[in-house]
């Protein structure tokens, strides 16, 4: 099973000149805890913006008109689309987050998979212990 499989949602994006009151509205329009920034130019990938992001920013009294780019995080991980998904998981293990961008072969966001798209069917949990047991849950019985 790819990482393309798995995608239960279009693709969300905001560009990187929105603001951070427009990715909020979008997250709460869509149901989503993270929006994929893109350029505006080339809709290339420019980073992700989370809902703990937005918090932050509120938390520190910066302003909601302020430019999304300003808080989002630039360094993006992702899997490409014909990945497995075991690779989608060891990544967000890794690196302790709950979301992953799919990007196609030319490096173009076409989706994210979150922790509950991997928890959500016992097909996805099956397919991941099945392919790499040991590598994604390093140390689990």
């Amino acid at each position: 099973m790819n990482s393309k499989d798995i995608i239960t949602r279009p693709l969300v994006s905001i560009t990187s000149g929105g603001t951070v009151l427009e990715a909020a509205r979008m997250m709460v329009e869509n149901n989503l805890g993270l929006l994929v920034v893109c350029d505006p130019k080339d809709n290339g990938l420019r980073g992700v913006v989370s809902e703990r992001d937005i918090i932050r920013s509120v938390a520190a009294g910066k302003d909601a008109t302020m430019k999304v780019e300003s808080i989002s995080t630039p360094n993006v991980v992702t899997v490409k689309w014909n990945s497995e998904i075991a690779d989608a998981a060891k990544a967000m293990n890794k690196h302790r987050i709950r979301h992953v961008v799919v990007v196609d072969d030319a490096s173009k966001p076409v989706g994210v998979v979150s922790m509950r798209d991997l928890v959500g069917e016992r097909s996805t949990l099956r397919a991941i212990l099945q392919s790499h047991d040991k590598e994604v849950f390093p140390g689990g019985d």
